[in-house]
């Protein structure tokens, strides 16, 4: 009974100091739910309706590819001259971009040789001499009659080659003269592996010339066989040299229509600008045109296939977009 009495009083002053103990958790817990209960404080003191970057965040979702925006007035649109087109569905030529080499037509090339040795007493003709066919070369004595002979060209065409001079013994197994007939030339393209069954003959060729000057041919030939050391295959085209300005020897670039793309959403060459580095195009929306970055397919001169960024039925800026481009510039540089 003794040791009970004197359990309870010691029972109650844990109870006490349980009790006090407990009162600093309480209040702190008490502190957290009611701020749990404040409302956040918003970016820029703005509310939760005109949040700045709320509605920023929203736009981008909606257009990722956004790059600018230029708002211009009905007067600057007008003066810019803008031409706006629909974005859309388009057939583009494919194209394969070849390099190569202009060669003399073989076919159209004669060799001089005399028909006896002996000593060349004329030589009629210097290098780069236009001849006619049958027209006189050189005159050689021959060695065994003594008598003089005639050479003649066998076509028409100019002197590319001159390997005699008078008082010089001319032998009866080497050409002194080499005519060409520069009217045609060939114009041997290499191609390489993964372009060759994109080939065909009789597909026309279209070949630039010093940068400014373009002529087309046609392709006559495909090597059956490769170049060990350049893992690449002759494609020959006969191209019409009627001004000479097609010299054997010099590098060309050439280009051949392979086939067609039909292409979902197509726009204009002009349309396409680079903007921080990124390829956009300008879609108009009323007086305001926004930079979409887009990614590029194949192209013509008159389309360029747009693989993403736009969509079919997207108002762009076909003509006069570089000024839009200008204006941007304007608008990032005062940033």
């Amino acid at each position: 009974m003794k040791r009970r009495l004197l359990l309870i009083p010691i029972l109650m002053g844990m109870a006490w100091l349980a009790d006090r103990t407990s009162l600093p958790l309480k209040a702190a817990q008490h502190a957290w739910e009611v701020a749990e209960e404040q409302p956040k404080p918003t970016s820029k003191g703005k509310d939760e309706g005109g949040n700045d970057e709320t509605r920023i965040k929203e736009r981008d979702l909606k257009e990722p590819n956004n790059v600018g925006r230029v708002d211009l007035n009905e007067k600057k649109i007008k003066n810019a001259n803008l031409e706006v087109e629909i974005a859309g569905p388009a057939r583009i030529k494919a194209t394969l971009q070849l390099y190569g080499k202009i060669a003399l037509n073989e076919d159209n090339v004669a060799n001089v040789t005399p028909r006896y040795p002996g000593v060349v007493k004329a030589v009629y003709k210097r290098l780069g001499d236009h001849v006619s066919k049958g027209e006189a070369l050189a005159l050689v004595e021959s060695n065994d009659s003594l008598r003089s002979y005639q050479l003649f060209s066998e076509i028409s065409g100019a002197i590319i080659r001159k390997e005699v001079a008078v008082g010089e013994v001319a032998r009866d197994d080497k050409a002194i003269f080499t005519v060409a007939d520069l009217s045609t030339v060939w114009v041997n393209l290499s191609v390489f592996p993964q372009d060759f069954t994109r080939l065909k003959e009789g597909q026309v060729v279209e070949i630039d010339y010093g940068g400014n000057s373009v002529t087309k041919g046609t392709i006559t030939y495909i090597a059956p066989i490769g170049s060990e050391n350049t893992q690449s295959l002759v494609a020959r085209a006969v191209v019409q040299n009627p001004d000479g300005l097609l010299r054997p020897g010099l590098f060309v670039t050439a280009e051949i229509q392979t086939g067609e793309i039909d292409a979902p959403v197509a726009v204009r060459p002009a349309a396409i600008q680079i903007v921080s580095e990124k390829t956009v195009v300008f879609v108009a929306d009323g007086t305001a045109f926004e930079a979409r970055q887009v990614n590029l397919g194949s192209r013509d001169d008159n389309y360029v296939e747009v693989v993403s960024g736009l969509s079919a039925g997207d108002p762009y800026v076909a003509g006069n977009s570089f000024l839009l481009k200008a204006e941007l510039g304007k608008g990032q540089g005062s940033d």
